[in-house]
């Protein structure tokens, strides 16, 4: 575990060890301002020479793996969970919208007014929160980050037809590249073109093999599973003839927003892209598992080749809540009283929504919510943990934020 140490100024430090922070804040020359990730701040202006901290970014639609390494180690890793209601919630808006129209409670319908959804460069509001997520959580990592890594498309296609095989010194010169090997994949949708099975090991064989001088290119490759792998070897049956119709068309896989994301990101930091199939062989090298931060971990490594020791003593999940709500009423009437407006208790006793308080003195907890009639506070339900108290009972810790950091193991 280590503890992130912010200087006098509020820049960023190299973190130190958990005795050495108890130390500091003994004798009174740092203070706590963060519980989750735990940060100090000094109370003096120190020297700031700090080491290269690089930041490797495995982005994704549902979750995005990061990984700070420096000094040869890995400094904080994580995953942020991407908001995933952003469309329901836009989609929920429209139909009431509409339903007000069509009632004529709000005004008549009205077509071609939606300036906003014609300007140019305009990205949809779900791509753009999920790429404002990922450089929000950057921009909080309490890290000096010098340079910024992020993996791009999956794989190159400019080597589809060309591989070079040079690659680095662990690259076995019989070894399929596997930029190539990729893209045959997921142009068959990762499924065996013989019996159709997904989610197994699959093979891409060579439909003319090597040693009839067939060639290592994208057309002369289809995916097989290990089954049908072997009994295509063991003269079973046969494959004949190529893919009829492909003119390279199965591509990359892009993300809508990403030059969005490349131009905050390198606003931050230097920034470097590397390739999908070059952090899979990476990791495959380094014999890791199939995990968003260790994605982030070959990221972050694979120019300069460190070997750095995997861990996750220094591992966050992070979410996101939203800090205000705009619905004015609930979305169906109540039986007798109409149309309800929806109440949100706010406060309570100088605490909010969010809030982070010491319970009793024992227990760490979040406020969910608040029950201002009742005159007490809310926490998720843990086993072992008090599920309520009294504003008496708890001592503020941390105002609340819209970046939920939760440490695991």
């Amino acid at each position: 575990m280590l503890v992130y140490v912010v200087n006098k100024n509020g820049d960023k430090l190299m973190p130190c060890k958990p005795a050495k922070a108890r130390k500091l804040l003994k004798v009174g020359k740092a203070h706590v301002i963060k519980c989750s990730p735990f940060t100090i701040q000094l109370n003096w202006d120190c020297e700031e020479n700090v080491q290269k901290v690089a930041l490797g970014i495995d982005k994704g639609s549902h979750k995005t793996g990061f990984c700070c390494v420096g000094n040869g180690q890995i400094l904080m890793s994580g995953t942020i969970n991407h908001r995933l209601d952003i469309k329901k919630k836009m989609d929920a808006r429209r139909n009431n919208r509409r339903q007000r129209r069509n009632r004529k409670w709000y005004r008549p319908c009205r077509f071609n007014n939606r300036a906003s959804s014609k300007r140019g460069g305009r990205l949809p509001p779900s791509v753009k929160a999920n790429a404002e997520e990922v450089f929000r959580v950057v921009n909080k990592v309490p890290l000096p980050i010098s340079d910024i890594v992020v993996e791009d498309v999956q794989i190159d296609i400019a080597r589809l037809n060309n591989p070079n095989l040079r690659g680095k010194d662990y690259q076995k010169a019989n070894r399929l590249d596997e930029n190539l090997r990729l893209a045959t994949l997921m142009r068959d949708n990762f499924k065996c073109t013989q019996c159709g099975k997904t989610k197994i090991r699959l093979e891409a064989h060579h439909i003319v093999g090597r040693s009839q001088s067939g060639k290592d290119t994208i057309s002369n490759l289809i995916t097989l599973c290990d089954k049908c792998h072997k009994d295509v070897h063991a003269g079973k049956f046969k494959i004949s003839g190529g893919i009829s119709g492909f003119k390279d068309r199965m591509a990359q896989r892009t993300m809508f927003g990403k030059t969005y994301l490349y131009n905050n990101l390198g606003r931050i930091a230097s920034l470097t892209k590397v390739f999908g199939y070059q952090t899979a062989k990476w990791r495959k090298v380094l014999e890791l598992s199939k995990e968003h931060d260790v994605d982030a971990l070959c990221v972050a490594t694979l120019l300069d080749g460190e070997l750095v020791p995997y861990h996750r003593s220094n591992f966050y999940e992070i979410g996101f809540r939203a800090s205000q709500t705009r619905r004015q009423y609930f979305d169906l009437p109540k039986k007798g009283k109409g149309r309800v407006r929806y109440q949100v208790n706010a406060e309570l006793e100088g605490l909010h929504k969010g809030d982070v308080v010491l319970v009793k003195g024992k227990w760490i907890k979040q406020v969910h919510s608040i029950y201002s009639r009742r005159g007490y506070l809310a926490f998720r339900r843990l086993k072992g943990e008090p599920s309520s108290a009294q504003p008496r009972d708890c001592v503020l810790l941390e105002r609340a934020s819209t970046v939920l950091w939760k440490r695991s193991l």
